[in-house]
């Protein structure tokens, strides 16, 4: 967090120095500054003033605030994305599962496979999954859900998958969404709360816990066997 306010001093600072319209505001307020010098004001009233003077400044350059915004909005979605599946991934290590992801061996080697973007791990791994898809477990990752999980109806349509686990700490879910996923055969892991207080009768949403410690062990004995 301090990194991105140091980011924005700096990002804000060019803006002032390099675009002609904030530039001409800030002239604008020096000016009116300038002329504020040269009164008696007392420290209230000149406080006041630079108050008023750089309010003004922010509210007309608020499109360039506003894009920054955007940008750090989207940068934090991406981050958490990635911290999220590093997570994941790592839990997959500390409990000897065997994986592939799209980070680790690249989105190549699924599109050969027909999968998507959206598919971003396979356990036990995607030649398990090109021998018999049915016997594997085919994961998506999103920190929120939104109206992105219909991505993942669309990824399972078209790669004709027998079903998807969708991960997620997302806790504001609608039980529409749900109902809409299990129609389609997505399965979605959530925080353990999260499944007993809001969808403890839903039998196509399970725990982080049952994810790890039932689904996938299931999955990986038929191929240990």
């Amino acid at each position: 967090m301090e990194q991105e306010i140091r980011f924005n001093e700096i990002i804000l600072k060019q803006i002032g120095l390099e675009f002609d319209y904030p530039k001409e505001i800030l002239s604008e307020i020096v000016n009116n500054l300038e002329k504020d010098f040269s009164k008696e004001l007392n420290i209230t009233e000149f406080r006041n003033r630079i108050n008023e003077e750089f309010s003004t400044y922010a509210g007309k350059i608020y499109p360039y605030i506003y894009q920054l915004s955007l940008s750090n909005t989207q940068s934090r979605r991406s981050r958490a994305g990635s911290t999220f599946e590093s997570i994941i991934y790592t839990l997959y290590e500390l409990l000897g599962y065997s994986y592939d992801s799209q980070a680790q061996i690249g989105k190549l080697a699924f599109e050969k496979l027909g999968l998507g973007k959206v598919v971003d791990s396979v356990l036990p791994g995607i030649q398990a999954f090109n021998d018999y898809r049915n016997k594997t477990v085919v994961g998506s990752m999103k920190t929120t859900l939104r109206e992105r999980w219909q991505e993942v109806v669309e990824e399972v349509q078209r790669s004709n998958l027998p079903n998807i686990y969708l991960l997620t700490v997302d806790e504001d879910i609608a039980g529409a969404k749900i109902k809409q996923m299990a129609m389609h055969n997505i399965i979605l892991v959530v925080l353990k709360n999260i499944k007993e207080t809001k969808f403890s009768k839903d039998h196509n949403v399970i725990s982080f816990e049952y994810y790890f410690y039932k689904n996938i062990p299931e999955v990986l004995n038929y191929w240990d066997k």
